[in-house]
C-alpha cells in the first residue's frame, strides 16, 4: 500500500485523541449503540476486509472524516454514508481501537 500523508491541525489532533481516549472506556462518541450493535451481530469475514480494495475505500472514509472539525460534522459524513460503508468504517473503528490498546499495553515484569 502507498504511503499516505495527512495534515491535521492541532485541533483536529486534539479531537481525534479525545475521541481514541473514550472509546478505551467503551465510550464511542462516533457511532450511535444501535450502529454498532446492528455492525457486530452480522457475520464478517476478516480475510474480506483486509482485502487490498476493501482497505483503500476504508482508508479514504477514514481521511475524509479526519478532515471534519467538529464531532458533529464527523457524524454527519457517518450518517451520509450507505449501510456498507457505515458498516466498514465501523469495523475500522473498532480494529484502530485494539490495535491503540495493545500498543500502549503496559508488559508485565
Amino acid at each position: 500500500m502507498s504511503k499516505v500523508e495527512i495534515y491535521l491541525d492541532e485541533q483536529q489532533i486534539s479531537n481525534l485523541q479525545s475521541i481514541l481516549t473514550q472509546s478505551e472506556f467503551g465510550i464511542h462518541v462516533l457511532f450511535e449503540n444501535a450502529l454498532i450493535t446492528e455492525v457486530f451481530k452480522q457475520p464478517y469475514s476478516e480475510e474480506e476486509f483486509f482485502e487490498i480494495e476493501n482497505i483503500k475505500r476504508v482508508q479514504d472514509h477514514i481521511l475524509q472524516l479526519l478532515q471534519y472539525k467538529t464531532l458533529n460534522d464527523k457524524r454527519n459524513f457517518i450518517n451520509s454514508l450507505d449501510e456498507d460503508e457505515k458498516h466498514r468504517i465501523v469495523r475500522a473503528y473498532f480494529y484502530i481501537i485494539e490495535n491503540n490498546l495493545r500498543t500502549n499495553q503496559k508488559l508485565p515484569h
